[in-house]
Formats: structure tokens, C-alpha cells, sequence
């Protein structure tokens, strides 16, 4: 039978799963800290003929800042306000100064949302992929000898089919002699993870910084360029409790019919999250050793990252960092492996939320 467990995800850092689009100055306006999604073309079919005649002049033109400025001087927020998110004082200033500069394209990485109404969510899938890196590094440390074999194997370890093979979701193709991914057998099959909707009320829109630790002068230095995403802001930013509903499935009964390879439990996913994304976190103390400057974000993460009964911690969205996306086995014995780090703000690691099991 399938085990139903009601679960709530408690945001602790900045996340941000986009949509592999950018928004320009066409598609947004920012008043008084606050962004607003627009519709363009709803906005200039509600100009008189005369502005019309400057719009049409302006496209001649090729004038594209005066086009921005006319798109923003004309919003209207009771009309044409889509859904709006409160921006950083950084974001918003941006905004201001940079309208007018051609050579800045203002873009904006919008959080997933669903077509229509604008919602913002979590897909399930993101929360699954972050499980699913957790479990199939406790097995690898579990099968230490096939681990071996793989990283020896330089056409296998850079395959993907060797996670596969670690959670025998394999079969054997009689006519090549070799081993095939069965999808069938995938022991991920039983475990189905709603979409988690969120709050406007939650979302802030901030540039991502990467950064990186300047041992000579004891704090960060940031690098790059300038990518402005909207993120879920979590816990560690608004203060206050930043947790959403969801729900998850473990179907017991499906390793047990169709040959699933191993069965997935409550107990088993918490055990080796925790395990996984704990190590992630010293691994974020390390590289932040030396950063003075980050020591009251350091300290404020510690306590959020506390897990009790029935807790698991996880990162999901883009920024987590490749060592949370990638196992252990993997990963070259080294501290220093990747020199920077993206930080919301310059200030704030991302992606980190705590899974609860409430019933």
C-alpha cells in the first residue's frame, strides 16, 4: 500500500528555480521597491492616438530607453499589475539608474510560476532530485567496492548509468553482453512529491553575487556579473516562519509487484539527508572559514539547520553549489574544489529547507 505523509517545508535560505527565460524592462516595472509583472501590449493598447504616434516614432527610432520609459511611465498598478514582489534597495536602484542605459538590459530570472495565475511553486521534481542525490550517496558509501570499480573505469564513471547500476535498476542486453538502465526497476518510482506552492508575500527579487575569500583581508570579495533572480527569501531574511504544505507518497507496495529494486522508507530518506546535505553544510563552514564578514550568517544557518524527530534537511534550485548535486564518490578529496560561491546579496547561501514529517 502507499504511505500518504503530509509534510511541511520550512524555507530557511534564498531559493531560486527559474524558468530559463529572463524578463526585460518590457515585461516588468519597479515602483516604490516593488516589482511589478506586466503585459506590454495591455499597456500601450491603453495610450491615446498621440502617445501612440511616440511609440511608433520611438520603435523607428530604434529608441529602446525611451520605449522603457514609456512603458513605465504609463503603468497603471490597478490595471496592469500581474502579481508584484517586494525588490532589494540594491535591485531597485539599479532600476533607476540604469533605465536609461542602453548597455545595461535590466534582466530579471523570474521563479517558476504557473501559467495563468501567476503562483509561485517548488516542483516536486526539484525536492525528488535533491532526495535522490542524499540516497544514492548512502548507497555508494554503502558499496564501496563497486565505487571503486567505477571510478577506475573511466568510460563508466563518466556514464550515467552507473547510479543505476548502484540501486540495480539495471538489465542485461543478451545480444551486446552488457548492462542497460531499467527504469522499471528504478527504486524512485514509488516515491511521487506534490508541488509546493508559495506566497507572494515571501518572494524577493535581489542580484545573486559570486564570491569568493580573500584569506589576506579576512572577508569576501565578489566576482561576475550582474544576474538579478526573484527567489523564495526564507528564514534567514524575513525572520519570521517562511513554510509551505505539501505532501509526499512512498508506494510500499510497488517494489514488492513490479521488481523495484529497493523499497524507500520515511526513516531511510530522513536518515540520509541528514547524513548528505550535513557534510554539504561543514563543507560551506570550511570555505567560509577565513570570511569574517559572513560569521553572523554562519552563525544564524547553525540554528536554522538544527533538525529534530521526523526533520530532514535538503537544497534544491539553482546556486546550491555542485557539491550538493553531486555524491561523494565523486567528488575530488579537496576543500578548495570551486573557489567562489553564489550568494543572494552578496550575504545569504542558497537553496536550504527542511523537510518535516506531520503526519
Amino acid at each position: 500500500m502507499a504511505e500518504i505523509y503530509k509534510v511541511k517545508y520550512q524555507i530557511l535560505t534564498p531559493i531560486h528555480i527559474g524558468t530559463g527565460e529572463d524578463l526585460t524592462p518590457f515585461d516588468y516595472v519597479i515602483v516604490d521597491d516593488n516589482f511589478h509583472r506586466v503585459n506590454a501590449d495591455e499597456i500601450i493598447s491603453s495610450l491615446s492616438q498621440e502617445q501612440l504616434n511616440k511609440f511608433y516614432a520611438l520603435i523607428e527610432q530604434n529608441n529602446i530607453t525611451s520605449l522603457r520609459e514609456l512603458i513605465a511611465g504609463n503603468f497603471d498598478e490597478k490595471r496592469f499589475s500581474k502579481y508584484k514582489v517586494k525588490v532589494t534597495k540594491n535591485v531597485a536602484e539599479k532600476y533607476q539608474w540604469n533605465l536609461r542605459n542602453v548597455n545595461n538590459q535590466l534582466l530579471i530570472s523570474p521563479f517558476v510560476r504557473v501559467d495563468g495565475d501567476f503562483k509561485p511553486y517548488i516542483p516536486g521534481s526539484s525536492i525528488k532530485g535533491a532526495i535522490r542525490t542524499a540516497i544514492i550517496d548512502r548507497v555508494a558509501k554503502d558499496n564501496p567496492e563497486m565505487i571503486k570499480r567505477i571510478t577506475s573505469n573511466e568510460k563508466e564513471y563518466k556514464s550515467n548509468t552507473w547510479e543505476h547500476k548502484l540501486l540495480k535498476a539495471v538489465r542485461v542486453d543478451q545480444k551486446k553482453k552488457e548492462e542497460k538502465v531499467d527504469i522499471s526497476k528504478d527504486p524512485f518510482r514509488a516515491l511521487k512529491i506534490s508541488d509546493v506552492f508559495v506566497s507572494n508575500e515571501v518572494m524577493r527579487i535581489g542580484e545573486v553575487l559570486n564570491a569568493r575569500v580573500d584569506e589576506r583581508r579576512n572577508r569576501l570579495a565578489t566576482v561576475g556579473i550582474q544576474m538579478i533572480k526573484e527567489v523564495i527569501a526564507g528564514e534567514i531574511i524575513t525572520g519570521g516562519s517562511v513554510e509551505f504544505e505539501g505532501e509526499m507518497i512512498i508506494d510500499d507496495f510497488l517494489p514488492k509487484v513490479e521488481g523495484v529494486s529497493m523499497p524507500l522508507t520515511k526513516d531511510f530518506i530522513i536518515q540520509s539527508c541528514n547524513q548528505f546535505y550535513s557534510e554539504e553544510f561543514k563543507r560551506e563552514q570550511e570555505f567560509y572559514e577565513f570570511a569574517t564578514d559572513m560569521n553572523e550568517t554562519i552563525d544564524k544557518m547553525k540554528s536554522l539547520l538544527r533538525v529534530k524527530q521526523n526533520e530532514c534537511l535538503v537544497r534544491v534550485g539553482r546556486f546550491s553549489g555542485v557539491y550538493a548535486v553531486t555524491i561523494n564518490a565523486r567528488k575530488p578529496h579537496n576543500r578548495k574544489w570551486g573557489t567562489t560561491r553564489n550568494l543572494f546579496e552578496g550575504r545569504y547561501p542558497m537553496g536550504w529547507m527542511k523537510i518535516k514529517f506531520v503526519g
